[in-house]
């Protein structure tokens, strides 16, 4: 009884939404509500595109379709072939090395617009990617054989 009435008197007399003024032109609605609108309509456009390519489309299942491979090979081996450590370690430093020198493309962009501490910060890290770089080579991570 104590509750109910706690919340009658609160939805009454202090209403949330009137209370912080969501209601009106505040700010969570001029810019959330273009956000919120756009992730309903991108969320119905998705199931629907889904739903309709997965009833719309002739299924007919061939031999060919359904085998091991697509390329129409049969498994000449088992399917669980350990591979090399070095095949991984070599994936990780390329990735690596790929996403560092993907921040060079701002830095050039902009070189003109920094100042020296921009352009010295960026040095450094070219210089800590190229120290990186030559352990990487002198340990050997980077040789296949």
């Amino acid at each position: 009884m104590g509750i109910n009435l706690f919340l009658q008197n609160f939805l009454v007399s202090n209403n949330y939404l009137e209370q912080f003024n969501l209601l009106n032109n505040s700010p969570i609605r001029e810019e959330y509500l273009g956000i919120f609108i756009y992730f309903c309509f991108a969320t119905v456009l998705a199931l629907v595109i889904v739903v309709l390519s997965y009833f719309l489309v002739i299924q007919s299942p061939e031999t060919e379709k359904l085998s091991t491979y697509e390329c129409g090979f049969e498994a000449y081996g088992d399917t669980r072939n350990q591979f090399n450590v070095r095949f991984y370690i070599i994936a990780i430093l390329f990735i690596l090395f790929d996403i560092e020198i993907i921040f060079l493309v701002p830095w050039c962009t902009s070189i003109s617009q920094l100042n020296l501490l921009g352009f010295w910060s960026m040095v450094e890290f070219l210089v800590e990617l190229g120290i990186g770089f030559i352990y990487a080579w002198c340990v050997g991570a980077i040789e296949w054989s």
